[in-house]
């Protein structure tokens, strides 16, 4: 019997003395488990790795990799170096590269797997039973996607790519007779003056600017004409070049800053099957471009382009801007560019800045960078994930204030359209349309992405013939990449939507969802209904003005974080340019914020505040749309693959 309690009391000390070193060893994993998500998540800012892109590079990545390894090591484990975590020995820590599907990656991968070093566990009375060290490691694995926003923040109404920054208007179908109730408690907050603006005079012959890519560069001049010829391949992915060409009897040239009316622009050898035209201007970088004249072709050719002016959304810009031709097939809408450019000169330096004021609303912390987020074209050179904030961004130039909406100027009857788009709850016509702008939209679209060497169109087809990856809004369900334009902003409609709500939900803009915060305004009163009255200067910081919204170099640090609680913040979808009587299908390119407001770079909010009212039906509506990198990115955002085009994006945890 002694010797059973003996033999027992040995086991059960071993037992014991395995299930001491054990724990050990599972609250050792659990600390190098950590470890590695942090690791991964904080280095994984960089991604997608890109071996043409040092700041992006594999040993960029595993330096960072090395530095959070060893700043959160765990007890027994090696120090980590860059160079280590590449030599494909797991044992001392790893770090690999792959697509979202898992296989791996040797360029331009999404997906990252960090593999701690192995932390060295020495056991201490478990050793009896012959087991004297355990080795443990842990792996983590991240992957960058592009944000989305929530449907409830979408409104119904799509935008043309060429007027997704700036004012843009809508009109409606108007409203009837009876006199505007609307009132504000009191005076719009000063914004800057108006900028002086001047025609430009145009003499003597445009200069022949290439694309980069250009291959020949003919001028003839004749005593009424002048016709510039290049034969360039445009900067602009998939847009296959035409035999249409554009010309003008002038040359194209504005002082910097100011505004010019464009008239008597010709487009000739149209195509017998072209359904509609635009006029595209490049910017002298190539990185942006602004649509005008937006117009039905019928059987007309040549093509007299309707006189429109061009303002501060070009003449800001300095330099030697390219116009071209751009027209859409009948039936299948294939987009074609024009053969030849003209030359859009914008003379003299920058205009001095002039910064809007910005009053502090209340509690507004200064927005810090975040390791878990890339810049919009991929990881900057520059970029850390140091909680440090960004510097201070240098103020842009307010460009002259035009006639109509900057950005958007020539498209038909405004600038953006409504969207037709189903709702769970059955809803249809104006009690759609109301509900949709109330509460958002009721389920998730997405972008659609066109395909390496897929021909650009216009419109998603129909019936049997979509185009390949098309996913209509004929349906309220996730993942739609086609919506559906209406003709008709209707008023009484709007007015259910953005004042008196529908159903349940208050309208869009009644206090309830959001109450004024920009100091020195008050409440909107229409009726009974109180509306927010915020303007979107008030939430600039460090320098900004609404126009470096606009610009490039925007970042998180140029809006109160505070702008996202503001019920006049809301989301557009952006569609080619086209006339936004558009019927038909349309694939989506990108989503844009805006702020509900006729606050522009130059001049201050309306008592309307962007939302014209005429008895019970709004009569004109018009959004300052401006550059999502501004506005702070919600971890939790529904995500779709990663595409560089989409702007900031998000590293999540994924396994």
């Amino acid at each position: 019997m002694a010797v059973m309690i003996a033999v027992m009391a040995v086991v059960l000390f071993g037992v014991s003395a395995l299930a001491v070193d054990l724990g050990n060893a599972w609250s050792r994993g659990r600390a190098v488990q950590k470890q590695a998500d942090v690791t991964a998540t904080s280095a994984g800012w960089r991604l997608p790795m890109r071996v043409s892109v040092p700041a992006a590079a594999p040993a960029a990545i595993a330096a960072d990799a090395a530095r959070y390894l060893n700043a959160n090591r765990a007890p027994g484990q090696p120090v980590a170096t860059g160079s280590a975590l590449l030599d494909g020995q797991r044992a001392n820590g790893e770090v690999s590269f792959e697509h979202a599907d898992g296989t791996a990656c040797a360029d331009v991968c999404v997906q990252m797997e960090v593999v701690a070093p192995a932390a060295h566990v020495e056991f201490g009375l478990a050793g009896v039973l012959g087991r004297t060290a355990v080795d443990v490691q842990r792996v983590a694995t991240v992957r960058v996607v592009s944000p989305l926003p929530s449907p409830a923040d979408m409104v119904p109404f799509w935008l043309p790519d060429g007027c997704a920054l700036g004012p843009a208007a809508a009109d409606t179908t108007g409203g009837n007779s009876l006199a505007a109730t609307t009132t504000t408690t009191v005076a719009p907050s000063p914004t800057p003056s108006p900028t002086p603006t001047a025609t430009a005079g145009a003499t003597g012959s445009p200069t022949a600017t290439a694309s980069p890519s250009a291959t020949t560069t003919t001028t003839t001049t004749t005593a009424t004409t002048t016709t510039t010829t290049t034969t360039t391949t445009v900067a602009s992915p998939g847009i296959p070049v035409g035999s249409h060409r554009i010309t003008s009897p002038r040359t194209l040239s504005v002082t910097v800053g100011q505004q010019l009316s464009v008239s008597q622009l010709q487009v000739d050898s149209i195509p017998s099957n072209t359904d509609r035209a635009s006029i595209r201007f490049y910017s002298p970088d190539g990185s942006t471009y602004v649509d005008y004249a937006a117009q039905d072709v019928g059987k007309t050719n040549p093509l007299v382009v309707p006189t429109f002016t061009v303002g501060g959304e070009v003449s800001a810009t300095p330099g030697t801007w390219r116009v071209y031709a751009l027209i859409q097939a009948k039936g299948n809408a294939r987009l074609e560019i024009s053969a030849n450019h003209l030359d859009y000169v914008v003379v003299g330096p920058s205009p001095s800045p002039t910064p809007t004021p910005s009053p502090t609303p209340t509690a507004s912390p200064t927005p810090t960078a975040s390791p878990s987020l890339s810049p919009s074209a991929g990881p900057s050179p520059t970029q850390s994930p140091s909680p440090t904030a960004t510097p201070t961004p240098t103020p842009e130039p307010a460009p002259s204030p035009t006639g109509v909406p900057v950005g958007c100027v020539g498209q038909d009857r405004g600038n953006f359209g409504q969207l037709d788009s189903p709702r769970r709850d059955g809803l249809t016509g104006q009690r759609r349309l109301a509900a949709n702008i109330a509460g958002g939209l009721d389920h998730q679209l997405v972008p659609y992405s066109f395909a390496v060497g897929q021909t650009v169109t216009k419109e998603c087809g129909s019936g049997s013939s979509w185009i390949s990856g098309a996913v209509p809004d004929d349906q309220p369900l996730d993942g739609r990449n086609c919506i559906l334009g209406d003709t008709g902003n209707d008023g009484p409609a709007l007015y259910d939507g953005f004042v008196s709500g529908t159903g349940s939900r208050p309208g869009r803009l009644d206090v309830r969802n959001g109450a004024t915060t920009c100091p020195g305004r008050g409440d909107l009163v229409v009726g009974s209904v109180r509306l927010n009255n915020d303007v979107l200067s008030c939430f600039l910081r460090n320098g900004a003005t609404l126009d470096s919204l606009t610009r490039t170099g925007v970042s998180a640090t140029m809006l109160a974080p505070e702008v996202v609680d503001s019920p006049r913040l809301v989301w557009l979808p952006v569609v080619y340019a086209t006339d936004r009587a558009q019927k038909r299908f349309q694939p989506i390119l990108d989503f844009v914020p805006g702020f509900l407001t006729d606050e522009t770079q130059s001049s201050a909010a309306s008592a309307s505040n962007g939302l014209a009212i005429n008895g019970n039906s709004v009569k004109a509506l018009q959004v300052f749309v401006f550059d999502k990198a501004a506005l702070p990115v919600d971890a939790q955002a529904p995500t779709v693959a990663y595409d560089a085009d989409l702007g900031p994006s998000i590293v999540r945890l994924v396994g």
